[in-house]
């Protein structure tokens, strides 16, 4: 493990970690809870979020998670951004290693207009990396992580990641959080809602009771012709709202008015922490 270049966000540790059999270095950064307008530091019990894609949207959740904190519309939370060593700010590193890392099933290959050959499936080898490697690095270095909730945030393929790992792994974290989630396997065919034809599949009681998951979408996904209209990614958070819901799940879902897959994250990051974190004392 080596220690990056200091981040631009204030009050961030950033280090690199090289999980066993992941094949790419993951930058690890961490912000802490910052204290209140009075020096005070934000009272309730502690939350951790793992992000995924934080090359993405990582300033953007920590900044929601901060503002939320000063505003005691939820309680303190730390948030854990998974990026790429590899990533040098331009997204050509993670726009092809996410889809190998998010997408569940065997390895395969998809032609994808402007990005060329994507290869995807390996989201088995990345819930092991975060488990394995990056959960307990956070402890080790955060001590105060260990026993905290932990909330699992992820978008469009990350969102995929995260209904996969609550299908696999429905213990691992507490509260979880699907924005403009892809519920389907790559290629996509229309009508296909695989994840959550999973989460229906779920055995009674393989979701531990007090689990909360946030759905979003931006109303403008599903427009007829639009790049991800295939995927169904409005209809199926509907679906998957219900699959949920029948296994007692506290599910909120939210599509916002006027928004695209992309627009929508800022508004939904600040939606899931208000849902998903506990609020202040």
């Amino acid at each position: 493990m080596t220690d990056s270049a200091p981040p631009a966000i204030a009050g961030v540790e950033t280090f690199v970690v090289h999980p066993d059999g992941l094949g790419a270095g993951l930058r690890i950064s961490i912000a802490r809870p910052s204290s209140r307008w009075g020096g005070d530091a934000p009272a309730g019990p502690l939350s951790v979020v793992f992000l995924t894609d934080a090359d993405y949207a990582f300033g953007t959740v920590v900044e929601a998670s901060r503002l939320g904190q000063f505003g005691a519309d939820h309680g303190p939370t730390i948030v854990v951004g998974i990026g790429y060593a590899e990533e040098r700010g331009d997204y050509a590193f993670v726009e092809q290693r996410r889809s190998v890392d998010f997408y569940r099933g065997p390895r395969r290959s998809l032609e994808v207009p402007g990005l060329g050959t994507l290869e995807l499936g390996g989201a088995d080898a990345f819930l092991a990396a975060l488990l394995d490697t990056v959960v307990s690095e956070v402890a080790r270095r955060a001590p105060e992580t260990v026993g905290a909730r932990r909330i699992l945030i992820g978008m469009s393929a990350g969102g995929h990641f995260a209904a996969h790992v609550l299908t696999q792994r429905p213990d691992a974290f507490q509260g979880y959080a699907l924005l403009s989630p892809a519920l389907v396997d790559f290629p996509p065919a229309p009508g296909d809602e695989q994840l959550v034809e999973a989460v229906r599949a779920l055995p009674s009681g393989s979701i531990p009771p007090g689990t909360v998951v946030f759905l979003s979408a931006g109303a403008d996904e599903e427009d007829p012709g639009g790049p991800l209209a295939v995927c169904s990614i409005i209809s199926n958070a509907y679906r998957m709202r219900t699959a949920l819901s029948a296994h007692g799940v506290a599910v909120e879902l939210t599509v916002f008015p006027d928004e695209s897959h992309n627009s929508s994250l800022g508004v939904a990051a600040t939606r899931a922490l208000r849902f998903l974190v506990p609020p202040a004392n």
